[in-house]
Formats: C-alpha cells, structure tokens, sequence
C-alpha cells in the first residue's frame, strides 16, 4: 500500500514544510528535483491543509511542465509553488558549473597566487559538502529554505575520524564560505540575492567570536615559553631531519623574538638574512622571489636578530647556502603555504607540554606573545609595529623610515627567553 504523503517537521524550528520529488523527466523543464516550501505553521492540523493546497499546485505544475515538454508553444504562466526557477528557455547553471565559472574567473586577480588557490580550495570543499548533502541543484533553485537544511544537516555531520559532529565553527566557516561561492553567481548575474544572506544563518549560529574575558591570551605567557623551550624533545629538534625538519626547533624560536608570521619566516631566503654597515644582523621580510608573498604592503620589513639568536647558531642556517636557496629547504609550499606542516606538527607537541589551549592558534601564538612582551619591556608601541610590520595608525606614522638602529635597540629589552630555557648558558 502506498504511503500517504505527510506535511515535514523541521527538527530545529518545528515548523512544517511541504516537500516533494520532481518526477526525474520533469526535472530538466522544471529545474529542480524537488519542490519544497515552508507551509508557515507550527499546527500540524493547519500543516495538513496547507499541503493539501501545496499537493494541488504541484500536480498542475507537473501537468502543465508535460505539456510544455509535448508542445513548447502551449508553455503559459505557472504558479510557482516555490521561488522562481530560471527561464525554461534558459539553461539553468547547477552549483558545480557555477563554481567551475568562479574558477576560471579573475575575480581574485590581485591576491598572490597562493592566496588565490587556498580560496579556490576552501570554495571547492564547500560547494561540495552542499553537493553531498542537498544535491547539484541549478544555483536559481537555492534559497534560504536549502541553505537552513544544509546547515543544520552540516552541523550533524561528524568530524572527520571522530565520532562527534562538527564544530559549530566549523559549520559557520564551511556556510561564509559556500556564501562566497553564490556571491559570485550573484555578481554575474545568476542569482538576484544570496540565499546565505536572506537565510539569516550566521544569525542563528551565532557570533563568530566568543565574547572575550578578562583572562583571555592568545598568546604564551613567558613561563610557557619556558616550560616549551626547555623541552628535551624540544632541543632534539634542531637535529630533525626530513619534512618539517629542523624548522620546526627554528620556527618557534624566530617567531618569539621577531612577532613575525609563520609564513613569512618559512620562506625566507638565504639573502633575506643581511647584515648592515654598522654589522647589525637583520632578517628582510619581502616578496621579491615568485613563491614569496606577504600580507600587506607594511609586512614588507627588516627586523633585527636577537643576539639569543645569533648564539644559537641561526647564522649557520645561511653559511655555506645559495642565494637562491631557502633557509629551510625541507618545507615544500603546499595549498597552505610552507609553514602549513609545521603548524601541524607543532600543535601535538604543546598539548604534550600543557601549553595548549582552546582558542589559541599554537603558532601564531607567538605574534601575540611578541606584543605582550614587548609591552611589558617597555618597547614603544611604534617600534615594536616595525618590527611585526602592523600598519600605521596615524598619518605622520607614515612618514620617514623605520631606523635599524632604533629596532635593534628595542628589541634586546626583550627577556632572554632562551637562557631562562637552558637553551644558553
């Protein structure tokens, strides 16, 4: 016996839906494989009505698309159960080709080409996480009912290799960024809204950042710089071999004492480490090889070395080295960079030593650790925005240069964290 068809219950609003196939060779005329619309009732005895009236629509919908497909000229004015779907005598685009366009687009034209292929990449998975669980739909038959759906079946989805669902950060960053994807279509012309948008999502999953508190780091505080640096498995990195290598004993160590991000101390070149007239030693920060970028135009700089530094030998990572050859041969520049698999591979390794916490980026960590310490130095804020490349604040900031001399000065007020982790005697 057949079923009869039921009025849907949304598991998270209680509101019901009317829900139902598109016959498979009514789908190209109609542009959709399913007809779906909120019946605006939480009454499953006004639901039961409503779907009635629904059901009925949909039935002339279906005859009247039958007629369209036997006699293209007999097509007349339909009322739509749901939102308008594209011109039947225009091909409507599914979600894949709209991405595919936005691929092949110049709409990130500008960024560096990393950047450009990490969106790519981060857009890609996006469209195909909707793909998975709603469907290659024609990008016009994407509302807001299709985008809560996708969301709330999203935030049910387990991790990978775990068996708890998605974080909701993660749903909200998978939903800004399949949000882009439909910003696009709506930019050429595809789409007259985004549904991401007018589905109010990011409303309901709440704010991106949780409200700060009064204890909230982000970064070390010196004691853990301690506790990590004087690690044994710590200090055997500087021995490492293979992919990431000795960057990671290196990397962490830089990072403390410059406030430099990952990436630009990753692809730093044998002559990006210079010394001047005055034999101070400094590291230039710049994007003059093909596989160098940077943030902004105030991230291209020159930061002293810390003489912690130069005793532990970071002078031996130049000698005997090419211009043309990288500091850290070893890291290879994947879709997140060359500092991607440090940052993977330095995480287990602080929640091992008990410095890890929730919210705090492990390695970007040390750019916030930079700031406090240098604070707490009494480094001047303009100072040490020269030395981590932050922008100007005001326009006289903006003019003359940034003194070596002066930064080199500053930057030694910094605790010597290396002898404090036995690392120097």
């Amino acid at each position: 016996m057949a079923l009869i068809a039921q009025p849907f219950r949304h598991p998270d609003s209680g509101i019901y839906y009317f829900r139902r196939a598109v016959p498979e060779d009514l789908r190209p005329t109609i542009g959709k494989v399913e007809i779906r619309r909120s019946l605006k009732t939480r009454d499953h005895r006004l639901a039961k009505a409503a779907f009635a009236a629904a059901y009925t629509e949909s039935e002339q919908l279906f005859q009247q698309a039958r007629l369209t497909v036997q006699d293209p000229t007999q097509l007349v004015a339909m009322k739509q159960p749901a939102r308008p779907v594209a011109s039947l005598g225009q091909p409507a685009l599914k979600l894949s080709q709209v991405f595919q366009r936005c691929r092949e687009s110049q709409s990130l034209a500008g960024k560096a080409e990393h950047v450009h292929k990490r969106h790519l990449i981060d857009y890609g998975r996006a469209v195909d996480r909707f793909i998975d669980i709603i469907g290659d739909l024609p990008a016009q038959c994407i509302g807001a009912d299709e985008v809560q759906d996708f969301a709330t079946r999203l935030s049910k989805t387990k991790a990978k290799g775990q068996e708890k669902p998605l974080a909701l950060s993660t749903v909200r960053l998978v939903m800004a960024r399949f949000s882009s994807v439909l910003s696009y279509a709506v930019d050429i012309g595809i789409l007259k809204a985004n549904p991401v948008s007018s589905s109010r999502i990011h409303k309901r999953l709440g704010p991106a950042k949780p409200k700060r508190s009064l204890d909230y780091d982000r970064g070390y505080t010196l004691p853990e710089l301690v506790q990590m640096f004087s690690q044994p498995e710590f200090r055997a990195l500087r021995d490492a071999q293979g992919r990431p290598g000795n960057a990671l004993f290196w990397l962490p160590l830089m990072a403390a004492y410059t406030g430099a991000r990952r990436e630009e101390i990753a692809q730093l070149y044998e002559d990006d480490v210079r010394q001047d007239a005055s034999g101070c030693w400094f590291i230039r920060i710049n994007d003059s090889y093909p596989d160098q970028s940077v943030k902004t135009d105030s991230s291209r700089r020159v930061i002293p070395i810390h003489e912690d530094l130069i005793a532990l030998g970071v002078l031996e990572l130049v000698r005997g080295q090419h211009p043309n050859e990288r500091l850290f041969p070893n890291l290879v520049k994947v879709s997140d960079g060359f500092a991607g698999i440090v940052a993977k591979a330095w995480r287990p390794l602080t929640e091992r030593w008990g410095t890890y916490r929730n919210g705090r980026s492990p390695l970007h960590a040390f750019r916030h650790t930079f700031k406090s310490l240098a604070r707490e130095a009494g480094i001047p804020r303009e100072v040490s925005d020269w030395i981590t490349g932050h922008a100007a604040t005001n326009e006289g900031d903006r003019y003359g240069v940034q003194p070596l001399s002066r930064m080199r000065a500053e930057i030694h007020k910094l605790p010597s964290i290396a002898r404090l982790a036995g690392l120097l005697p």
